[in-house]
């Protein structure tokens, strides 16, 4: 090749390997399928590239069919499989030979090609083949890799992205004008077959080779340039200066956050102090709203962030934000097919908080947790536009519609597992001094709830607290200050206490909880339970010591109880 950037590239040992030899670099495997997972594995490892599930890597090889002719099948991420973790099963495979003549149609409908991908895979128990599976089939280099690459992504949301391309990555790198992907992208860029990559509007990077390494150092060659001239060009701009919002004023907004986020489904929140920079800008309405880096963003958190000044701010701006999308979406709803509705939450998943940083809303910390680092990559890709170019070109408010309400994303989030009857719940456990009670502990958390947990009971409930360590926070021995203090730091809010048989709460701390439900303007509950309290059978008959409504009409009780019986 003329243009390798010869990139000393490590990597972890489970990722599959690479070797270094005379500045050059060979991806491990003795198989072709196993090359391709190990190169997809070096993608998925940089989050600057490609992010939970995002992108997609293929390779045409040769394999034997059932007949035992010898057929060229493209082997190629399958729909929802993140890059990081791939493994050899992941990938579809589809007969080469029936997809290329396609490429003589002038056009395809999404469903019509769904179905058509359908009849050309080698098996019919592999995954569901992603939806630029023709894009990679079109181009005729073996080994195709398609990245939202942050940078380029950057220097694609500019009123002259095209001309900002060509100078950056040089003229033999293709750009195209942003479209939806689908059969229409595929025939695009097929055409550009014999240029070097092609870079995509508003979307990414796709690079090609004969060989794995040559398709995958393209995409780290054109990424360092993309990064490289981001570093150089752009130029600071003034932040406000802003103290860190104290212990006392963060406790009150993330409560009263979770209270207005919650009132469709219970809210798990996270912060993400890395963003307090971003936060702290003044153009920070602009980082929020004016628009994704790239389109896989939008199907992840959302088109805007919200924006939050203050505690007091907050019941507002959720209004504010649900009211901007709610005519948002009666603007363009002629676009849908009929049965098509507007989604059933359309709160903001993430939103920035000066003196805080970013906060990520979900039904599981993980779910929040990872909505903050999509949203660190986008506010941060925008953050650069500003300070490249002074102003952003993103997709139209059309276009944004077209990905948030895309049917075939749609139709994905209808096989989505049922969501756990007490998701986004978050609970305090006080005393757990029997097995009995740690049954209805793990019952909570098998049931999606988040638990702070204060009990010396905890060393036996090791393998436990080991499987739902994601939703389990330990604290002192009936430590109550620093359990709800946890409760609303690691979570966000609480919902309610459980108290073992022994366990005890005064006036005071009752009195402590019922700020707590105040402020996040809930019904919070405490529940005590007791030995004959669990059934045979596993079902609970648990009664409570006391009910503490903040918000009239609402009958918290008797729902927590009835879930955990069922």
């Amino acid at each position: 090749m003329s243009r390798y950037f010869w990139w000393q590239y490590c990597v972890d040992d489970h990722v599959g390997g690479v070797f270094i030899v005379n500045e050059r670099f060979t991806i491990q495997g003795d198989s072709e399928i196993s090359k391709l997972v190990n190169r997809s594995r070096l993608l998925g490892k940089d989050p600057s590239l490609v992010l939970y599930g995002g992108g997609n890597t293929s390779s045409k090889m040769e394999e034997t069919d059932h007949l035992g002719r010898k057929r060229t099948i493209l082997r190629i991420k399958g729909s929802g499989c993140d890059l990081r973790t791939i493994t050899e099963q992941d990938f579809s495979g589809l007969y080469l030979e029936e997809l290329l003549p396609l490429i003589d149609l002038d056009n395809m409908s999404d469903e019509d090609m769904v179905d058509y991908l359908g009849r050309c895979m080698v098996s019919a128990a592999e995954r569901r083949p992603s939806i630029e599976t023709l894009l990679h089939a079109f181009i005729e280099a073996l080994h195709v890799d398609h990245v939202h690459s942050d940078a380029i992504c950057t220097l694609t949301n500019y009123e002259n992205a095209e001309k900002i391309i060509y100078e950056v990555l040089g003229k033999d790198v293709a750009f195209v004008p942003y479209c939806r992907p689908g059969f229409k992208l595929s025939k695009i860029v097929q055409q550009f077959s014999k240029n070097y990559a092609v870079v995509l509007e508003h979307h990414g990077l796709v690079t090609w080779g004969n060989t794995h390494e040559e398709s995958y150092l393209k995409t780290i060659e054109l990424e360092e340039k993309a990064k490289e001239y981001i570093n150089n060009h752009k130029f600071k701009k003034e932040k406000n200066r802003l103290d860190t919002l104290k212990m006392d004023s963060r406790t009150t907004l993330l409560l009263r956050l979770r209270g207005q986020l919650s009132q469709k489904q219970k809210q798990i929140l996270t912060i993400d102090e890395n963003q307090l920079e971003l936060a702290n800008r003044k153009d920070v309405e602009k980082i929020a709203t004016g628009g994704r880096s790239t389109l896989e963003h939008i199907l992840r958190i959302g088109k805007d962030s919200l924006v939050v000044s203050d505690s007091a701010d907050c019941k507002q701006a959720i209004q504010s934000y649900r009211e901007s999308y709610t005519n948002f979406f009666h603007q363009f709803q002629h676009r849908l097919p009929k049965g098509f509705n507007m989604h059933e939450n359309i709160d903001p998943k993430v939103g920035l908080i000066p003196g805080v940083g970013c906060f990520g809303a979900g039904i599981s910390l993980a779910t929040a947790k990872r909505n903050t680092e999509i949203a660190r990559h986008t506010h941060e890709a925008m953050a650069n536009v500003l300070d490249l170019f002074n102003t952003s070109k993103n997709l139209t408010e059309e276009e944004a519609f077209d990905i948030d309400y895309w049917p075939l994303e749609l139709y994905k989030l209808s096989l989505s597992p049922t969501v756990p009857n007490m998701a986004g719940y978050i609970f305090a456990f006080f005393g757990i001094n029997n097995e009995h009670e740690g049954l209805i502990l793990e019952k909570l958390l098998k049931k999606g709830a988040h638990v702070i947990v204060a009990s010396p009971y905890t060393e036996r409930l090791g393998d436990m607290l080991d499987t739902y360590k994601n939703q389990v926070v330990l604290t002192g021995n009936n430590h109550f200050e620093e359990a709800i203090q946890k409760a609303i730091l690691h979570f966000g809010g609480l919902d309610g206490v459980f108290m073992g048989e022994k366990a005890t709460l005064s006036n005071e701390q009752v009195n402590k909880l019922n700020e707590v439900f105040e402020t996040q303007a809930i019904t919070g509950v405490i529940i005590k339970a007791n030995e004959r309290s669990l059934n045979m059978d596993g079902s609970h008959e648990l009664n409570s010591t006391s009910v503490i409504s903040a918000s009239a009409n609402q009958t918290a009780l008797a729902g927590i109880l009835s879930i955990l019986g069922n």
